[in-house]
C-alpha cells in the first residue's frame, strides 16, 4: 500500500468513527428518554386559586384548570395549589396530610388537563394524590377514585383509576404513590386530564357530585418523547455507517 492509499484509508476510517460516534450518540439519546424524566412539583408556582379555563405551567408543562361539569359559563372556581405546611391552606376543607411541600388540588368538582408547552407528546410514569374532603372528622372510608385520563398521540384514550386512600382517625387524607405503568406502559400522549369521582347510594363513582368531588396531586415524573427526526437522524447516521464500511471493503477486496 502506498502513501496515498494509507491516507485515503485513515481518512475513511476516521469518517467511520465520526458517523459511529454520531450514531452511538443519538442512540444513547433515545435509550435515555426514559429517565431523563421531568418532575412537576408546583414548586415554583407558589400559592394560587384558579377558575376554570385558566392556565398555569411549570417544567416545560401546561395545566389547565377545568370547571365542574354543571358549570354553565366554566369559570367557575375549580383548583389551587397551596403549601401543606400553611396552616392556614384548608380552612374550610380538610386538606390531605403528610405532605409540607407545595401541591396542586381540584376542586367542586373540577379537573387538571396536561400538556407540553412545546405540544410534543409525552408519557406519565407516576404521581402521588390524595382526597380533600369536604369536611374534617368524616369517618374513615374512602370516599371515591381519582381518574388519569390520557389522550393518545394516535387519537384514543387510556385509562387508569385509583381508590382515594381510607381517611386517618381524624378524618384527613394522606396521600399515596400512584404508578402508572402497569396502566399506560410507554403509551404517548398529547394530554393527560386529572379529575376524581365519589361514590354515589348505587355504588358507582360519578361526577359531578355536588363539588364534592376533589382530590390533591404532587410530584409527577413524566416525560418528553423525542421527535421522529432523531430516530431520522440515527437511521442515516447508520446507514453511513454501512455504506463507509462497504466502500472500505471493497477497495480492500480491490486492493
Amino acid at each position: 500500500m502506498n502513501h496515498i492509499e494509507q491516507l485515503q484509508k485513515g481518512s475513511s476510517v476516521r469518517g467511520l468513527k465520526k458517523l459511529t460516534a454520531a450514531a452511538l450518540g443519538a442512540l444513547a439519546l433515545m435509550s435515555a428518554a426514559p429517565a431523563m424524566a421531568d418532575v412537576v412539583d408546583f414548586e415554583s408556582i407558589g400559592s394560587a386559586t384558579y377558575d376554570g379555563k385558566e392556565v398555569f405551567g411549570e417544567n416545560g408543562y401546561t395545566m389547565q384548570v377545568i370547571d365542574s361539569p354543571l358549570s354553565v359559563s366554566g369559570t367557575g372556581f375549580a383548583g389551587a395549589v397551596g403549601n401543606g405546611s400553611d396552616p392556614f391552606l384548608c380552612a374550610i376543607a380538610a386538606c390531605p396530610v403528610g405532605n409540607d411541600t407545595s401541591f396542586y388540588m381540584g376542586l367542586n368538582d373540577g379537573a387538571v388537563k396536561i400538556s407540553r408547552d412545546d405540544h410534543h407528546a409525552f408519557q406519565l410514569y407516576s404521581l402521588s394524590y390524595a382526597f380533600v374532603a369536604p369536611v374534617a372528622g368524616l369517618a374513615s372510608d374512602s370516599y371515591g377514585m381519582l381518574t388519569v385520563t390520557g389522550q393518545t398521540v394516535a387519537g384514543g384514550q387510556a385509562l387508569a383509576t385509583f381508590r382515594f386512600p381510607l381517611l386517618d382517625k381524624d378524618g384527613y387524607s394522606p396521600f399515596r404513590l400512584a404508578g402508572l405503568s402497569s396502566a399506560f406502559g410507554d403509551t404517548m400522549f398529547s394530554s393527560v386530564t386529572i379529575s376524581s369521582c365519589l361514590w354515589n347510594d348505587g355504588g358507582a363513582c360519578v361526577n359531578p357530585s355536588g363539588n364534592q368531588a376533589q382530590f390533591a396531586i404532587d410530584n409527577l415524573v413524566l416525560a418528553a418523547v423525542p421527535e421522529p427526526s432523531t430516530y431520522a437522524m440515527m437511521g442515516l447516521g447508520l446507514a453511513a455507517i454501512g455504506l463507509v464500511s462497504r466502500r472500505r471493503n471493497n477497495k480492500q477486496a480491490n486492493a
